[in-house]
């Protein structure tokens, strides 16, 4: 029984708008029927054509392009709308690329716009051994342009892009929490995170910052170090600070686990996952249809859908600027360290994010996750010594003793920003070609946010939230 038909009959489907009725309730996982699923990469009953007619065999088919959180939740919220979704992603396994370099926040309080230092400021990184950003030699005129628009973006509209941002990832972070409980995931969740700035420039940001969670009705709590040390024993930073955010109901937690535990949620709603495949081009067919091209050993050379999500980090670009929808995305580059804990005693048991650069330290059990800092120079296979250096010393300004630091593991990833620093997502010129992209390294909430907001542009439904400030024909305009 298709999907689409059962949920009708179990009163949770509409069927004159083809969607799920309001209020909209989870499928549970004993009402789905499991033998409709759509195949996937796992399922090796069948033939790779058999499998691939039956992912083209359903109207309204929608592919989401990319297998990190903002894809496999896309398809999640599609899926839990009556489609019949197909993820297509380059990689072996879901998040192993801008997802597993996640810093851990589900925090809403402390979601950033990206911000940069001055031109000057900029420039000198490149000289100093503990740069706040890290920049390739050389002339880059794209890199200068793009740095620019940030910081017109950083100067001009801050204070809205705040709120915005700070809006979609509360709402991103109560549909995790619902998701979580709903299907008994497990969670390394912990709350409560601190703000911190170093700089006298960046605390004059907090201002604006507490008015976007004063609208939002978000809890938050300006402090000093005496302060932050009654409520965080461990914390024993001898640097000086210049202004420090509390937000008591921001989270961290393991955005890795979330999201694989996501893709078992989806593939109970009928996903299907399709690994090692590349899309290398969409078309716009005549009479409302998307044709994709595609390298894949599973399936068929071309796909004809109903409509395509491109959740592909960098590759969004590429894939959508032969449909007149150039996106000014930028590769950046983000690193990552886990240390084993040791002095439980002297480990955080919150979390924290360093503004000055864009670091976040976050307890995962027995280990401390250190991510960010945000690096302009091409991917390698080996991380830059700056880098690890700078993640180490951030960790040993507000936690000296707590982790056996030279035991560190140290990655990289690549993540795609726009200049502005907010994620992008909505419907491009096509109607039925939709992209999502730009959640950034603390992007956890809001790709949760936005894809369920998403789901609701694609289905005509009225978004709970506003979603000025995301549109791609009002940002790219």
């Amino acid at each position: 029984m298709a999907l689409r038909q059962y949920l009708n009959d179990k009163g949770i489907f509409d069927v004159s708008f083809g969607r799920i009725a309001k209020p909209a309730p989870l499928p549970r996982h004993e009402d789905i029927d499991h033998q409709s699923w759509p195949a996937d990469d796992h399922d090796h009953s069948g033939t790779a054509a058999s499998k691939t007619n039956r992912v083209k065999s359903t109207h309204r088919q929608i592919a989401v392009i990319g297998g990190g959180l903002s894809g496999i939740c896309s398809a999640y919220f599609l899926a839990a709308k009556g489609y019949e979704v197909a993820v297509i992603e380059r990689r072996a396994h879901v998040a192993e690329e801008a997802t597993f370099g996640d810093s851990g926040l589900l925090a809403p309080g402390a979601a950033m716009p990206l911000t940069l230092p001055g031109g000057m400021a900029t420039f000198a990184c490149r000289f100093k051994e503990e740069p706040r950003v890290l920049v390739a030699s050389g002339t880059d005129l794209g890199r200068r342009r793009w740095m620019r628009q940030t910081r017109q973006a950083q100067q001009q509209h801050f204070a809205e892009n705040k709120l915005n941002l700070s809006r979609l990832s509360a709402y991103g972070q109560s549909q995790t929490l619902q998701l979580q409980a709903h299907y008994n995931m497990e969670h390394e969740n912990s709350t409560g995170v601190f703000h911190l700035f170093r700089e006298p420039a960046e605390a004059a940001r907090m201002v604006q910052m507490q008015e976007a969670a004063q609208q939002c009705e978000y809890k938050h709590q300006g402090l000093d170090t005496a302060a932050m040390r009654t409520l965080e024993p461990a914390f024993s930073s001898e640097t000086t600070l210049a202004g420090a955010l509390y937000y008591p109901d921001d989270m961290a937690g393991n955005c890795v686990l979330f999201a694989k535990q996501m893709r078992n949620a989806a593939q109970q709603l009928g996903v299907s996952f399709h690994f090692d495949s590349t899309i290398t081009a969409i078309r716009a067919e005549f009479g409302g249809r998307v044709a994709l091209e595609v390298q894949s050993p599973q399936l068929a050379s071309q796909l004809t859908v109903d409509a395509v999500v491109v959740a592909a980090g960098m590759s969004c670009a590429p894939l959508l600027q032969p449909l007149a929808t150039d996106l000014p995305l930028r590769a950046l580059q983000s690193y990552s360290a886990l240390v084993p804990v040791k002095n439980p005693d002297d480990a955080p048991r919150m979390a924290l994010f360093d503004d000055s650069y864009k670091v976040a330290m976050t307890r995962l059990g027995g280990r401390i996750r250190i991510t960010g800092l945000l690096g302009f120079v091409p991917p390698s296979q080996t991380i830059p010594p700056k880098a690890l250096r700078n993640l180490l010393k951030i960790a040993g300004d507000y936690y000296p003793n707590a982790a056996n630091y030279n035991q560190a593991h140290f990655w990289s990833n690549t993540m795609a920003l726009l200049p502005h620093g907010l994620p992008l997502f909505g419907p491009t010129r096509h109607g039925n070609i939709f992209v999502n992209v730009g959640h950034g390294a603390t992007g956890w909430a809001a790709s949760v946010g936005s894809a369920r907001l998403l789901s609701d542009l694609v289905a005509g439904d009225q978004p709970e939230i506003p979603v000025d400030g995301f549109l791609p024909g009002q940002v790219l305009a």
